[in-house]
């Protein structure tokens, strides 16, 4: 302290007094990064969600080659499972290249979350697709068989007076009374299937199943027509049924 002056002590007053900062001397030293390596169980979750993905992708894929091969679809039902299998596939893929940039499990939680409530792929568009076009089946059928019954008409009208003809007009009478109800009623089936959305899931699950047994109905009946044709061709050759 012997060789500081007077003068010294009022200049660092002075330069206190003002604000003005001493500037210190700077050691360089070396530079520390940083690297943050994720955990296990996220690394884990962030595979899953790449694999539960890419699964839903190619779920989309076998629906959209189901729809397109499908010929009884009407042109308008088809249009529409196409534009939202479309729809869903974008979403699916845009998620299926950003979840491998995610870094924090919100993101993956987000993700996930985007996967299954945006893209029902499971729960609404697989069972869609397959009960409208299983009903469009039905439906093709029922017009197919309708066609036929001028001809089972006829067939029963030539044994009028023979001992099969009232067992024939009675399988007559079931085939035309089958085909007339489930004509109606298979496109009502394929209206309400068409309206589920997956913004419906999970209450739309129990419509599924009630239009997937009125489908096995129809198919039931459709086998009971064909069994009462079977039996008229029998009548007219000749065979009475007894």
């Amino acid at each position: 302290m012997k060789n500081v002056t007077t003068r010294s002590f009022v200049v660092l007053a002075l330069v206190a007094a003002m604000g003005i900062g001493i500037p210190s001397i700077a050691y360089a030293g070396p530079t520390t990064t940083t690297t943050t390596v994720p955990s296990a169980s996220f690394i884990a979750a962030q595979h899953a969600l790449e694999v539960q993905l890419a699964n839903r992708a190619t779920q989309l894929g076998h629906l959209v080659a189901d729809v397109t091969a499908a010929t009884s679809l009407t042109v308008s039902a088809k249009s529409i499972l196409q534009a939202r299998l479309s729809t869903e596939g974008a979403s699916i893929n845009a998620l299926i290249a950003k979840v491998p940039t995610d870094t924090t499990k919100a993101e993956l939680n987000s993700d996930r979350s985007a996967m299954l409530k945006d893209n029902r792929v499971y729960a609404v568009m697989s069972p869609q697709v397959f009960e409208m076009i299983e009903a469009s089946v039905v439906a093709s059928q029922v017009t197919t068989m309708q066609g036929n019954e001028s001809t089972l008409q006829s067939e029963v009208a030539s044994i009028v007076g023979l001992p099969g003809y009232k067992n024939a007009l009675n399988h007559y009478n079931n085939y035309v009374l089958r085909l007339s109800n489930w004509s109606t009623r298979i496109l009502n089936v394929e209206s309400i299937v068409l309206a589920q959305t997956p913004q419906g899931y999970p209450g739309n699950t129990k419509i599924f199943v009630a239009q997937n047994h009125r489908i096995l109905d129809a198919n039931i009946a459709l086998a009971y027509a064909a069994y009462d044709a079977s039996i008229i061709g029998l009548a007219t050759g000749g065979y009475t049924g007894s």
